[in-house]
């Protein structure tokens, strides 16, 4: 029996509804204030990324380690100057404290395992708004999951419904960004100029027989001499290997496929940017946890 296609849309806003809370749950974002404790769950199958104003100084921890084979219940994933890092529990249940020190000042966070772990956390300066600070999006999560919905729903909406899609700017520009073992396809923008929010479809490729793992929530573009911060993801975080033939050792490449979202400035005006704009998608590797 054939679905009308109005009832699969009904569905989808159905679908679309219904989870954007929890994924409101998994995003959070605190003041930076060096007078308080955060308490942060984490989980054992979901990485939480945690960002900052500014670049971190130095970390110390007890708990939790960056080196796989040091026993801890916690892995940490950071490179020195980098203004985020991540965490994982390899156990739970778990817990562990972290020291940032940040410009003379420390902040203290605790960590503990949960069913329903945080995904992303933004510390934003205690005496700006949230709208104003680095990595806050002018639009909020539930918004953001409409957009992107939208956007992997475009060609339906363009067959079926036209009039939903005339606002939304796009480009296929299929351009490629390089790393060492993998690179980046960048298959589509769409831009939503209401909520300068711009949604990017890449297509990562795996020229190794091992998979290769990033953060998701730290993917970014680079425009000329600007860096633009993903303000939502969605991508697995893992670039699936290629397969080796035993005979000839030739690899033929692993493909995965993730969107993530750039909406306004770090510092909370508007981006500006356009579909037609030359892109460079920055790509944070983390070692196999």
């Amino acid at each position: 029996m054939e679905i009308p296609i109005r009832s699969t849309l009904i569905t989808l806003v159905v679908v679309v509804l219904g989870l954007c809370p929890a994924h409101a749950q998994a995003i959070k974002s605190f003041p930076l204030d060096e007078q308080t404790v955060y308490h942060l769950k984490v989980g054992t199958d979901k990485v939480t990324t945690l960002v900052f104003p500014q670049p971190i100084t130095a970390l110390e921890g007890s708990g939790i380690t960056a080196d796989s084979k040091t026993p801890a219940k916690m892995l940490l994933s950071y490179h020195a100057g980098d203004r985020f890092f991540s965490v994982r529990a390899l156990v739970d249940p778990a817990t562990a404290n972290l020291n940032v020190i940040i410009n003379r000042k420390v902040y203290v966070i605790e960590l503990a395992t949960d069913k329903e772990p945080f995904q992303s956390v933004t510390f934003y300066p205690a005496d700006e708004p949230p709208a104003q600070s680095a990595g806050q999006p002018n639009a909020g999560p539930s918004q953001l999951f409409g957009l992107l919905d939208k956007a992997k729903a475009y060609p339906l909406l363009a067959e079926q419904y036209p009039e939903m899609v005339s606002q939304i700017d796009k480009a296929e520009p299929f351009t490629q960004t390089l790393y060492e073992g993998f690179y980046v396809i960048l298959t589509k923008v769409f831009r939503f100029d209401a909520e300068d929010a711009l949604i990017f479809q890449v297509e990562f490729v795996n020229e190794t027989d091992q998979p290769i793992y990033y953060v998701p929530q730290s993917l970014a573009v680079r425009v000329g001499s600007g860096v633009y911060w993903s303000a939502l993801s969605d991508a697995s975080g893992i670039i699936t290997a290629g397969e080796k033939d035993p005979k000839t050792g030739k690899i033929t490449p692993g493909h995965s496929d993730g969107y993530f979202v750039i909406c306004g400035t770090s510092h909370g005006g508007r981006n500006h940017l356009s579909v037609q704009n030359a892109f460079n998608v920055l790509v944070f590797r983390q070692e196999n946890s």
